[in-house]
């Protein structure tokens, strides 16, 4: 019996060391999630396509900053080609890229959107 309660008592200090230790980690896989989601989030309320291909760039900025969580900082870039670098970002933090592609129409060529997201 006693023994028992050794063993659970040891697997609960375990779990509890790695939960301390882990988050960071779980928190980098949300922060390089939410840029997809933000844009998923725009795209399907409309916004996305008409901030881009009409370059209204201070709306889409708000846009992504009332969408992403208030920890994070980001920038953002709208290119005609995949060649999307002009762009300064912190050389000494951890950042993730977001990239989401607007198809062209008859009317307009394809856009893609580059989004920087780091960490405060």
């Amino acid at each position: 019996m006693m023994h028992t309660m050794e063993a659970i008592l040891g697997s609960i200090l375990i779990l509890v060391g790695i939960m301390v230790i882990f988050p960071i980690q779980q928190s980098e896989v949300s922060l390089s999630e939410s840029g997809y989601s933000c844009f998923n989030y725009l795209d399907q309320e409309g916004l996305l396509r008409n901030y881009t291909i009409n370059d209204m760039t201070a709306e889409l900025n708000d846009s992504f900053r009332s969408c992403l969580p208030s920890t994070v900082d980001f920038k953002f870039k709208i290119c005609s080609s995949s060649d999307c670098r002009d762009i300064t970002i912190p050389y000494n933090k951890t950042v993730y890229l977001s990239s989401y592609l607007i198809a062209g129409e008859n009317t307009y060529n394809k856009k893609l959107i580059n989004l920087w997201i780091w960490s405060k």
